[in-house]
This record gives structure tokens, C-alpha cells and sequence, in this order.
């Protein structure tokens, strides 16, 4: 199977899927939101199976064109109001501005330490990693943030000297500027959104604005460690499972009765086996960091995708509810697409 014939066939998958996840949120959702008078996007359907299909392909419709609609007040969250497609854009800057910073962090800590544990006999320092590894892998992303808050929480101790960093939100223009002065920058028609990348640590060094970009980076540390913390565990725990399996085959103990140095078969022989495994189950990975950046923002109260998906969810705003859980799957479809065919390339057994 050549590589577009492969392409097109994923490619093709696509739209179905697409509209398996929207039934299917439809169906939930539609039977919540209907029951409740907060959220009235969902189109009405009777017990007949024309008006089902008649209300499903009017959400399909308003969901694809991203007619969302408008967001109402939740509760006392006067942040979270306004067109729902550019609240959305706004939080999920605030999420990538996290992502871009910790997964980078956590792969260059996951790789080296995936293969020094998998390829190194078993001693005090590779246990000790791999009961650190296994922690990181077993505990939620809320229990390593509610730990980290403890340790490092400003103000959580009284007398804690470790306790420097803010726990909660992403910055206190009330600590950097007289009389709220929020600087231009920081706002578009009227509304708070960091230009030109819309990302606040980023756009801060961008204009220079030392102090508040110090203050917002004061902000990202424990949440960053959070997911750091996470994305490291599970990418090192896959790859040392990787080399472990490659170190005992055949081919390796070959290569070693002819003489070849052990640094030259991982690097040669076993590194890219070890690796093909983890790219073979990153989409699973990838869900699995999206439930941890929820929880994490959730845990901090940072003001990203994840905190509006909880605040919307438990103020019974399902339709914004619905969207982003859509949105997730998109990427996570998009993920999917990209990984399949990186390992077609890399995996001559895809190629099959």
C-alpha cells in the first residue's frame, strides 16, 4: 500500500467518526440540556425518529459552521460571557501557552530517562526513578497539583519557606499596577485578550513588560510542573517498556556476541524499535494529557480550556459543554491522523 492510498484511506475515516462523537454527545447532552432551563441551544426533538434526525442534523449544522451562539453569566463569572466561538479562542490560548511550554520541557526529560532506565541493569538510582516514574504515571494530575500547592503554594503554610508561588489564576495586575491600570496591549475592543499572540507570558516579553511578565511566569510554575510531572511519566513509562522489550531479542544478542559496544546497538539498533511503540499509542497518550490539563487548570484555577469546560459543565451550560468536548476530539482525531502517518513512514509493518 503506497503512502496516499494509506493517506486517503485515514482521511476517509474521518467524517464518519466525526459524526459517531457528535451523536453520541447529542444524545447525552440534548437529554440534559433540555431538562434544564439554563441551556436552551439544543434542538427540541419528539419521540419520532424524523424529528431526531431532523433536531441531530441541525446541531451537526450549527456545531460544523460554529454557529455556537452566545454565553450567558455563570453565576458570579463575569469572565465567562460573551459569543461562545471567541471565549473559546481565548481560553484555549491559554491552554496552548502551557502545552508549549511543558511538553517541549517533559520529552526532553522523558527520552533520555526512558532509555537510560530501560537499558541499564536494575541499581539504586534506576529504582529510585522508576518508583518516581510509577508515581507520576498512577497519581491523577489533581493529586500532583493539591501536593505541589501544599509544598509550594504561596500562602497555603504559614512559615513555609518554600511557599513562593501563586496557586491560583495566571497573574494580579493588582500587585504590578497602580489603580488597575491594565496596559493597552492586554486589551481588544474592550476585551481582555493579549496581543499579538494572545498567549500572556509570551505577549508580555514581546512588549517588554518585565514585571508582569515575571509575575504571570510566577503563575505558570506549579502548573507547569503539574503537567510536566505527568507528560513525563507517561512518555518514559512507554519508553522504558520499549527498550526493556528490544534489550532481550535476538538481534541484540547477536549484535553483542560479534563484539558491537552496547552504546553503539542502543543507539543503532534498539532506540528506534523502543520508540515505535510509544508513536503507536501517542493518540492515547495525547487523551490522556488533555484529562490532566483539565484537571490541572481546574486544580489552579487557571483561566484555560479546561477550567471553562468544568465551570460551564457544573453551571449547566451543556451546549458550551458539548462544543468543547468536540473540539477535544478534533484534535485528538488530528493527532491520530498525524501519528499514523509518521509511523507509516517510520514502520515498514504499516506498510504491509
Amino acid at each position: 500500500m503506497n503512502f496516499w492510498t494509506y493517506f486517503l484511506r485515514r482521511l476517509a475515516s474521518i467524517p464518519p467518526t466525526i459524526l459517531i462523537i457528535l451523536l453520541i454527545i447529542f444524545i447525552i447532552f440534548s437529554t440534559i440540556g433540555n431538562a434544564n432551563p439554563v441551556s436552551t441551544a439544543f434542538p427540541a426533538y419528539s419521540d419520532s425518529l424524523q424529528s431526531f434526525f431532523i433536531a441531530f442534523g441541525t446541531f451537526v449544522v450549527n456545531i460544523l459552521t460554529g454557529n455556537w451562539g452566545v454565553l450567558s453569566h455563570l453565576a458570579n463569572q463575569q469572565t465567562f460571557s460573551g459569543p461562545l466561538n471567541m471565549l473559546i479562542s481565548i481560553y484555549f490560548y491559554s491552554t496552548l501557552e502551557v502545552v508549549l511550554i511543558a511538553a517541549p520541557i517533559a520529552l526532553l526529560i522523558s527520552f533520555p530517562l526512558g532509555r537510560y532506565l530501560g537499558t541499564h541493569q536494575s541499581n539504586r538510582t534506576t529504582k529510585f526513578f522508576r518508583t518516581l516514574v510509577a508515581t507520576g504515571y498512577l497519581m491523577p494530575a489533581y493529586v500532583i497539583g493539591l501536593i505541589l500547592q501544599v509544598i509550594f503554594g504561596k500562602d497555603v503554610i504559614l512559615g513555609n519557606p518554600l511557599g513562593i508561588f501563586p496557586i491560583s489564576g495566571a497573574y494580579n495586575l493588582n500587585a504590578l499596577y497602580i489603580n488597575y491600570s491594565i496596559p493597552s496591549w492586554m486589551m481588544t475592543n474592550g476585551i481582555m485578550i493579549p496581543q499579538p499572540t494572545h498567549m500572556l507570558l509570551f505577549d508580555a516579553l514581546i512588549h517588554g513588560d518585565t514585571p508582569l511578565a515575571s509575575d504571570a511566569l510566577m503563575h505558570l510554575i506549579l502548573p507547569l510542573a503539574t503537567l510536566i510531572i505527568s507528560i513525563t511519566a507517561v512518555v518514559t513509562f512507554s519508553l522504558e517498556s520499549g527498550y526493556v522489550d528490544n534489550m532481550g531479542t535476538e538481534y541484540v544478542r547477536s549484535a553483542r556476541s560479534r563484539g558491537v559496544p552496547e552504546q553503539q546497538i542502543v543507539i543503532r539498533h534498539v532506540r528506534r524499535n523502543a520508540v515505535l511503540p510509544v508513536m503507536a499509542s501517542a493518540t492515547i497518550m495525547v487523551a490522556y494529557i488533555l484529562s490532566n490539563i483539565i484537571m490541572m487548570e481546574y486544580v489552579f484555577s487557571y483561566p484555560g480550556i479546561g477550567l471553562f469546560l468544568v465551570k460551564t459543565m457544573t453551571a449547566g451550560q451543556y451546549y458550551p459543554t458539548a462544543v468543547i468536548i468536540f473540539l477535544l476530539g478534533l484534535i485528538i482525531i488530528a493527532v491520530g491522523i498525524i501519528i499514523d502517518m509518521v509511523n507509516y513512514v517510520k514502520n515498514p509493518f504499516v506498510r504491509m
